[in-house]
């Protein structure tokens, strides 16, 4: 089974210093977000 999800494109806003540590580590900051947000959501339900 194949779960398909709608996606909606979005800007946030970082500081240069976090965006060098991001660049830094190659962090890929559309995968991290949404594994945060997804936890976040989950401990408050």
């Amino acid at each position: 089974m194949h779960i398909i999800y709608t996606v909606k494109r979005t800007t946030i806003t970082i500081r240069e210093d976090q965006l060098e540590w991001v660049q830094k580590h190659h962090l890929n900051l559309s995968s991290f977000i949404r594994e945060k947000l997804d936890d976040h959501i989950e401990e408050n339900e």
